[in-house]
């Protein structure tokens, strides 16, 4: 009659003794991107930037990343997020970026852009930040044709495989694209 009972103790007892060895659940990162340093280049033209969306993964706020061998498969890290979604700090980051100097009646610009890639490509020895944006600048008086439409493309790798390396890697691969871009618009307002 004991051992009828001893083994349901004994295994109630082990059970219990599993729940307390249970880890500390994973600690959320946070990551933002540094503003980047106005542009010092002579305004051309009052631009606003009316909106910058995302879809699917960009959309979302953790950090979005493929390996290097497999570039076709996205997928996210769950406990590595961006402070903001991407679209929000990428407009943010273009109205710092682009000139808003009031110069007479000159037409404003309006800029509209489309997040399609801002991703961590992962290998074995570090990794790379890839960011890749479609924009399109047009008068924002009535009825005038697009001045540009075009999508900016740039990589820069990390200098370790640390996520903080790979931040810092994706805010010099969006300088790059910030700098096309202002290139591309004072080349179209001289015209």
């Amino acid at each position: 009659m004991i051992r009828k009972f001893l083994v349901p103790s004994l295994l109630l007892s082990l059970a219990l003794a599993g729940c307390g060895s249970v880890p500390p659940a994973p600690v959320d990162h946070f990551y933002r991107l540094q503003a980047p340093t106005p542009s010092t280049t002579t305004a051309v033209a009052n631009i606003e930037v009316r909106r910058v969306q995302a879809d699917s993964l960009y959309a979302e706020r953790p950090i979005v990343y493929s390996e290097v061998g497999n570039q076709r498969q996205l997928k996210q890290y769950h406990y590595h997020l961006w402070l903001y979604p991407p679209a929000q700090m990428v407009r943010d980051d273009l109205r710092a970026q682009l000139p808003k100097a009031n110069i007479g009646n000159k037409t404003a610009l309006v800029v509209d852009a489309r997040i399609v890639a801002f991703d961590r490509i992962v290998s074995g020895t570090g990794s790379t930040a890839q960011a890749a944006l479609e924009v399109s600048i047009s008068s924002s008086a009535e009825g005038k044709p697009v001045l540009i439409e075009k999508r900016y493309q740039a990589e820069q790798a990390s200098s370790d495989n640390s996520i903080t390396a790979f931040v810092v890697a994706m805010e010099g691969a969006l300088s790059k694209i910030y700098a096309e871009l202002q290139r591309d618009i004072e080349a179209k307002a001289v015209r």
